[in-house]
């Protein structure tokens, strides 16, 4: 049953091996090289956020791009974080979006850079090759999407065993892209963990609701809004504050799996929950968790207790609203219009 929602507002604002391809649905000529081969520029910027901002970029394409070509999206999304190092290579970038390392030219464009190849007996040499150039990410994966569909020129079944009709799960894709897309034979561990941690699996979904349709609660009874969301001076409030004595009990605003149970230096203590609609809420300067990751909350169970850790001035929860789960700026709803909806 919904709760009736009360509060007041306070008067502070507070790769294949060496095959060509020759298939002009997909480029003019057509070759996958391991990015880790490339000789290119590449930012140092190796943290949690860089790759969880990439798959926010390229998320929902590969979903679309899943479930009209039949290939998990969780495989595409992971092999292009493994191949471009997050979109941080300099083939992944602007003005190439290369994402997967496919050599040749695609509609007429292609970019000469310095590649490593190895001769018969194993030796590595450098030298150079044209690797396609894109508008942007979403013709890539789509690129990608035709070759896994179409295969080589010799096998259009090449890369069958990925589809979903065909595996049963993604780690069947994975293992049978080891050996053909990269000789690494360690290839499809290194994208099962990258799927597992970064929960890729929810792109296999065929849709992800962003509508508020779940009948959200305020985390605390009557609390005072001392904040509300959006601009504040110079700088942009992510959430609302709602002021309450220290110790008070959290609640849940809608059932779901708690994703995040941590400390951050601004947040302080705080809590993540990814709930079925797709919606992400945020608790934060909390005085102590009182759940882990991966445990499933009801509306309205426990969670935390009311503090004042990390960036803050006195006892409150700081809440937020985000449709993705690596909590990006971009995707930050307003709280009360959230709860008001409902």
């Amino acid at each position: 049953m919904k709760q009736k929602k009360k509060w007041c507002v306070g008067l502070c604002v507070g790769i294949f091996l060496g095959f060509s391809i020759e298939s002009s649905a997909v480029a003019d000529t057509l070759e996958v090289t391991p990015l880790s081969t490339i000789e290119r520029k590449t930012t140092h910027k190796k943290s949690e956020d860089v790759t969880e901002n990439f798959i926010e970029k390229i998320g929902e394409t590969a979903r679309d791009i899943g479930q009209k070509e039949d290939l998990y999206a969780s495989v595409m999304i992971a092999q292009a974080i493994l191949e471009s190092g997050s979109g941080q290579s300099e083939l992944s970038q602007a003005p190439y979006f290369n994402i997967f390392g496919v050599k040749g030219q695609y509609e007429g464009k292609g970019v000469l850079l310095p590649t490593q190849e190895s001769d018969s007996q194993g030796r590595m040499y450098t030298t150079k090759a044209t690797f396609c150039q894109y508008d942007n990410y979403e013709a890539s994966l789509n690129a990608y999407a035709k070759l896994i569909k179409n295969g080589l020129s010799h096998d259009p079944s090449f890369y069958q065993g990925t589809w979903k009709s065909v595996a049963s799960d993604y780690t069947a894709a994975t293992h049978f892209l080891t050996g053909r897309y990269a000789t690494d034979p360690h290839y499809h561990e290194k994208l099962d963990k990258l799927i597992i941690n970064y929960e890729l699996t929810d792109y296999d979904k065929a849709t992800k609701n962003t509508k508020e349709t779940t009948d959200y609660i305020l985390p605390l009874d009557d609390p005072i809004v001392t904040s509300t969301y959006g601009k504040r001076g110079q700088s942009f409030h992510r959430g609302i504050d709602l002021a309450m004595d220290e110790g008070t009990k959290i609640q849940a605003a809608g059932e779901g799996r708690v994703t995040r149970a941590t400390y951050h230096p601004s947040w302080g203590n705080y809590v993540t929950i990814l709930h079925p609609d797709g919606l992400t809420t945020l608790y934060a300067h909390c005085k102590k968790n009182l759940v882990q990751v991966g445990q499933e909350v009801q509306q309205g169970e426990q969670i935390a207790l009311v503090g004042s850790t990390g960036n803050s001035t006195g006892p409150h929860l700081h809440f937020e609203v985000n449709r993705s789960q690596s909590l990006v700026q971009e995707q930050l709803l307003d709280p009360i219009e959230v709860l008001e909806n409902n």
